[in-house]
């Protein structure tokens, strides 16, 4: 099949209908080392556990291989969850989180937990995401919180560090990766933190070399990228006994960063309506100030004509409008 041939609706119907057969195969999946599992043959073919079965003969990942396998025991113990899992109201890796609860709980107080608090919990996930998921098995569970940071060198000589955020510090990081999320594109943790540290060490770099330096005056040229990621320039800058003074040629066809702070204040989320279904984006990542009447078309930079755009659909809009502008 020629999927270039098929128009927007079409790829969504077939995307959906794939989806619900990859559930179908995933439930056969489940059920098949269920079986395997109760009978133990995983140790007639030469392996030790299921799991080195999974991950040596069968070819998953070490962590596909625990997640089915943390599956088709929950099943063995509740039937009812695999039309849960079939259905998509609960995703493998909640189940796990069940599971590895249920593993701590017995390990720290030698509790057992029933097939019945698994089974309520479990309830309790239907549709949420990882991180509500976690908060929610943590609180069932009452796990106790880990604030001690441990740290480990490998044998590569790379750190191993974990450590416990506070539920504030976590939201502040989050945003601070939404609003660099157009240098560092992915939510990568580390690549965030080795983006700010080589900032901080160029910054304070520059500072001290200008401090050093016997010249009353420096001349830099300074070429950077806007909000809506167009290109601005800085002619001139005149830094003097601590003070400095930027002279700017060729002004930036982008609105003045107060303006763009209002409408990042305004609008917390891409403002993308889908014109088919009426429904709006509302991501939060990689979020850029648009025109809503581009510049070239004589829109202007006052906060009525702008509105925040997830980069996506920034460069669905572009491609949109220089069909018009390049056609007409």
């Amino acid at each position: 099949m020629n999927l270039k041939k098929l128009n927007q609706t079409e790829l969504d119907q077939r995307m959906k209908s794939l989806a619900q057969r990859e559930r179908h195969l995933l439930h056969e999946v489940l059920l098949t080392i269920k079986e395997i599992d109760a009978r133990r043959s995983f140790l007639d073919m030469g392996f030790g556990s299921l799991f080195d079965y999974l991950v040596q003969c069968v070819g998953y990942s070490e962590g596909s291989a625990q997640r089915r396998i943390d599956a088709a025991r929950l099943i063995r113990e509740i039937p009812e969850v695999a039309a849960k899992i079939q259905s998509g109201e609960i995703k493998l890796n909640q189940i796990s989180l069940v599971q590895k609860a249920s593993r701590e709980v017995y390990k720290a107080q030698s509790l057992k937990v029933t097939s019945q608090q698994k089974l309520e919990v479990i309830n309790s996930l239907h549709n949420k995401n990882h991180s509500l998921s976690q908060q929610q098995v943590a609180a069932f569970f009452d796990l106790p919180v880990l604030q001690t940071p441990h740290q480990t060198v490998q044998a590569d000589e790379s750190v191993r560090i974990e450590l416990t955020l506070s539920k504030e510090l976590h939201a502040k990081i989050q945003h601070a990766q939404e609003l660099l999320s157009h240098a560092v594109p992915t939510r990568d943790l580390a690549l965030f933190l080795e983006y700010l540290a080589d900032k901080v060490i160029k910054q304070k770099t520059i500072l001290s070399l200008e401090a050093n330096r016997s010249e009353p005056k420096i001349n830099m040229k300074l070429e950077g990228r806007g909000e809506t990621g167009e290109s601005s320039k800085v002619s001139v800058a005149e830094v003097s006994a601590g003070t400095a003074t930027v002279a700017v040629g060729n002004l930036p066809r982008r609105p003045s960063l107060k303006i763009a702070k209002q409408i990042r204040g305004r609008e917390k989320c891409c403002q993308y309506v889908d014109p088919t279904t009426g429904s709006r984006c509302r991501s939060t990542w990689k979020l850029q100030v648009d025109h809503k009447r581009s510049f070239w078309a004589g829109g202007n930079h006052q906060p009525e004509n702008l509105q925040m755009l997830c980069a996506g659909h920034n460069k669905i809009k572009y491609r949109n409008e220089a069909r018009v502008r390049y056609l007409s």
